[in-house]
């Protein structure tokens, strides 16, 4: 059957319909209820819908109750909460039918639209101002000398107004396209939940950043008595349908930021994420995963993945730095050549050839989740690269490793000799490329810390050849 020919029942009595359609015309004939009429009145999107319709059936509202609405009161975000299937939650409200006439909007109600938009326009502005006021502010607090002062110094969390963007940059289907076709990723963490029943069966679990809810159903799979995903992106209202039409009845997905959300049950036995970015640190989601493990960690409870490890290494590809590097000083006859600094200083995210490693890789960072703290982006390593082969030294390079310390632990590794993933390598050119035989040692000091003015983001220093080299990692 069509998924359009599903019974449906009226929202306001105990009409039963063929199919969704049917129902939306007799909602019309019999109740008066114009949806198309509600979607303009109300300027409603496809979730303004979905609350209207868990806010009809949780307060049992007549027909005339609605019609005589003059706001939409529907509105409270725990109206997206998943409850029980039926086929009004599923329907595409952006098909509803159209009519010429009927369409065009009165003239009061374009003044009403324009006196609406030019108060949000004037909120907006406000918002803007004081978000620029906040950031100057914890900017100013943060960073008041520069320099981190030691691990216990004191790092504000992700706030909300800095946070907007980067969640919003989660709500495009490309990015988890790009994150689900990604087996070495995927397959490991279903391999973690999956090849360790024991660990999971009966347990509660907490997916932090839960995106389209896969990890969720993983976890539900390998035999978890409940879990609770959690994001504020909104493709999570996608990953509640995905849930809903794929029967998981034991989890349930929250839209929210997890500092900011009551959740179900306080404490949970198992807290899983996939929480990694750019040359690991990238994006600073590690912060989130520590705020669960402090609040939200029962005792005795485990975070997965369990540890993570960053690695360096001496790299040489002469014809990769001429076409990123030494690109800039002929460009179509053009010197541009004042750009050759900033190709350096913003490093290349690639999946690197292994043939050009020169050195040992070597690791500059351990974090264990159990006991990592906020100040986890602020180290300094002083590093010994054993030369493997005679080359040229273009760039270094960086990459993490990330471990599940189980019963039957498993791991992957975003290596030039692993397989590749959608994190690849992070590629750290030097200006004055210094030619090595094998047997030398190339000793050097890197530093990481955040960004100055973008909490999500990594300044990183490279000590070597002399010289220090300032990058940035946004």
């Amino acid at each position: 059957m069509d998924e359009g020919d599903e019974q449906t029942t009226c929202l306001f009595c105990t009409e039963t319909s063929t199919s969704i359609s049917v129902a939306i015309d007799h909602l019309d004939a019999r109740h008066k209820v114009n949806l198309l009429e509600l979607r303009r009145k109300f300027q409603m999107d496809q979730y303004s819908f979905i609350k209207l319709i868990n806010y009809i059936r949780a307060n049992k509202i007549s027909a005339e109750q609605l019609l005589s609405a003059e706001q939409p009161f529907w509105q409270d975000e725990k109206y997206l909460q998943p409850g029980e299937y039926e086929p009004w939650l599923c329907y595409d409200y952006e098909d509803l039918k159209t009519d010429g006439a009927s369409t065009q909007p009165s003239v009061l109600e374009l003044q009403q639209r324009i006196a609406e938009q030019s108060q949000l326009l004037q909120q907006a502005n406000e918002d803007m101002e004081r978000m620029r006021n906040d950031y100057k502010a914890l900017l100013q607090k943060v960073h008041a000398d520069g320099e981190p002062k030691g691990s216990n110094q004191s790092v504000p969390r992700n706030i909300v107004c800095l946070d907007n963007e980067y969640f919003k940059s989660y709500s495009h289907f490309g990015i988890h396209h790009e994150m689900l076709s990604d087996k070495v990723r995927t397959s490991t963490y279903r391999s973690s939940l999956l090849q360790n029943e024991a660990v999971v069966r009966g347990k509660t679990v907490l997916d932090v950043g839960c995106g389209t809810g896969i990890l969720s159903i993983f976890a539900s799979k390998a035999g978890a008595a409940r879990v609770v995903g959690i994001d504020n992106s909104d493709i999570v209202y996608t990953a509640m349908d995905i849930i809903r039409k794929n029967k998981v009845e034991n989890v349930e997905l929250i839209k929210g930021r997890l500092e900011d959300t009551d959740l179900p049950e306080p404490k949970y036995d198992i807290i899983i994420s996939e929480w990694m970015g750019y040359f690991l640190l990238y994006e600073s989601m590690l912060d989130s995963i520590i705020y669960a493990r402090e609040n939200h960690l029962k005792p005795n409870g485990i975070i997965l993945p369990s540890r993570c490890t960053l690695s360096l290494l001496g790299y040489g590809d002469d014809t990769l730095y001429a076409e990123q590097v030494e690109f800039w000083s002929n460009v179509y006859e053009v010197d541009m050549s004042d750009l050759r600094k900033q190709s350096i200083e913003e490093p290349l995210m690639q999946v690197v050839d292994a043939n050009f490693m020169l050195t040992e890789p070597e690791q500059i960072a351990n974090f264990d989740i159990m006991t990592v703290d906020i100040n986890y982006p602020n180290f300094t390593h002083q590093f010994s690269l054993k030369v493997t082969k005679p080359g040229r030294i273009s760039a270094f390079v960086g990459y993490f490793d990330t471990l599940f310390e189980l019963p039957s632990p498993v791991m992957f590794s975003t290596s030039p000799n692993a397989t590749p993933t959608h994190w690849k390598q992070t590629v750290f050119f030097v200006d004055n490329p210094q030619v090595v035989k094998e047997g030398d040692v190339i000793s050097g000091k890197i530093t990481s810390r955040r960004h100055k003015e973008d909490v999500r983001g990594l300044s990183v220093d490279i000590e070597v050849f002399g010289k220090k080299r300032k990058y940035i990692v946004v």
